[in-house]
């Protein structure tokens, strides 16, 4: 009688030994075994991807623009550039100076443009797209029934105008328009056909991309209400980009004069905002200028303080300059201009308006600086020791700034301010704004402003009636 478990023990010796039998008949191992095995069976590995990175420069992932702190008072006069032939526009003389000179135009400023001789957004219902799907649309959007897409297209450019909104619009694609308002806020306006039970219609899209939302909810519901024809729910800024709730000097409210306000430092804030001027950190430097134009406004700070901004601002040889001269940098912003507008490597970046931003700032800080100053009577007495350099360097500059009304509407309009006030002053700076052709740039500048800018006509309108007024007398 066989034993059970020595039948056991000798099957899984049988067992053991085939693959060693196998291994010894092939003349082999059993690493030789699994290495055919894997021949048969390749291992599955994940596709590897590599690049080659040849030398190249290095890429930098942080950039800021250079900024510029030169002297303005170092700089040679202006020529006397505003003086265009009769037969000829400012416009056309700007656009054959920006030839000449060689710069190549970027594709920006190809693809965006104003298609209409009066500035006026117009837009063909048979060309008007639907809207696509592929996206969820935006809260900011109304849908018009009754109206063409034309009609609604000029409505809206009505609005932007009374609103003071620069607009460019699309060449390739008509139903697109590239808005920012004075706060430097960005957004888009798209013009889309719509087909539903209620018949056909125009659905108007808002897309902000940048800047404040308040300020952007202000405009856009203003735009929605006029693309439905509700042009009076969308009136302009009684004083246009002054604040939105202060309507008066805070020195002239009831809770300045009336409450126990505790000592105050007037020159504290004004030597924080030159600290931040002083930055070498570009946003810190875009920060200062803001709130330079804050300190110049009294409708947004006391007068003492004001006043002391202002005069840092115009005096380039005042006692609180000596560690760091406000003029200067201010000043040669204004001077030397946007470097960066023409440069593609700040193009779709966050620095993309940074120098104009600043630009803009600056004069915005000059404007309020020498208004200030011819309200309280001592503009005169502050020009006094830089008179020439006004009368030779700024001056001819901000009268360039109203020839290239047209591509800057909003430093335009602060140039003309500047004029306004200078030309209260003196006498021989009226006979320069003559000179260098300020009278032609300002008509040319109010009729932008009557098709695209309503502030800019205001303003011109006012600096030409100034200066017609102090050549009478």
């Amino acid at each position: 009688m066989s034993n059970p478990s020595r039948n056991i023990q000798h099957e899984l010796k049988n067992k053991k030994a085939i693959p060693d039998a196998a291994a010894a008949g092939s003349g082999g191992s059993l690493s030789s075994v699994r290495s055919s095995d894997r021949q048969q069976h390749p291992e599955q590995h994940p596709a590897m991807r590599s690049i080659a990175i040849s030398h190249a420069p290095q890429r930098l992932i942080q950039f800021e623009p250079a900024l510029k702190r030169e002297s303005p008072g170092r700089i040679q006069p202006l020529s006397e550039f505003g003086r265009a032939p009769s037969d000829q526009s400012v416009e056309l003389s700007v656009k054959e100076a920006a030839y000449s000179s060689g710069k190549k135009v970027g594709a920006s400023s190809l693809s965006w443009c104003v298609t209409s001789p009066d500035g006026r957004w117009h837009v063909d219902q048979s060309v008007l797209p639907p809207r696509p799907n592929d996206y969820p649309p935006e809260r900011t959007s109304r849908t018009v029934h009754g109206a063409s897409a034309d009609v609604v297209a000029s409505r809206l450019s009505k609005c932007l105008q009374s609103r003071s909104i620069e607009a460019k619009f699309s060449e390739s694609e008509v139903h697109v328009a590239k808005c920012r308002n004075t706060n430097f806020v960005k957004f888009f306006i798209r013009l889309y056909s719509v087909k539903n039970e209620g018949g056909s219609g125009v659905l108007v899209e808002i897309q902000r991309l940048c800047g404040d939302s308040v300020s952007f909810f202000m405009d856009c519901r203003a735009l929605l209400d006029a693309s439905e024809g509700n042009m009076g729910r969308a009136p302009a800024y009684p004083e246009g980009e002054n604040s939105l709730y202060l309507r008066m000097p805070i020195s002239e409210m009831s809770f300045f004069k009336n409450a126990a306000l505790p000592p105050f430092d007037e020159a504290e804030p004004v030597n924080m905002t030159a600290d931040l001027l002083a930055s070498n950190h570009s946003d810190s430097n875009l920060l200062g200028m803001e709130s330079l134009v804050s300190l110049t406004d009294v409708t947004q700070t006391a007068k003492a303080t004001a006043v002391l901004s202002a005069k840092r601002v115009l005096c380039p040889g005042h006692q609180d300059n000596k560690n760091f001269n406000m003029h200067n940098y201010v000043m040669s912003l204004i001077i030397f201009g946007n470097d960066s507008e023409d440069n593609p490597f700040y193009e779709g970046t966050a620095f993309e308006d940074h120098a104009m931003k600043l630009r803009n700032l600056a004069v915005c800080s000059v404007a309020n600086s020498l208004a200030i100053m011819a309200s309280e009577g001592h503009l005169f007495d502050a020009l006094d020791t830089c008179r020439d350099w006004y009368k030779d360097v700024l001056v001819p500059k901000l009268v360039q700034d109203l020839s290239t009304a047209k591509d800057h509407p909003h430093d335009a309009c602060y140039a003309s301010r500047c004029l306004s006030s200078l030309a209260m002053t003196c006498d021989r700076l009226v006979d320069k704004i003559k000179i260098v052709g300020g009278l032609y740039a300002l008509q040319n500048a109010q009729e932008v402003g009557q098709n695209e800018f309503a502030l800019l006509e205001r303003d011109a309108r006012k600096c030409h009636e100034m200066i017609m007024r102090r050549s009478v007398c």
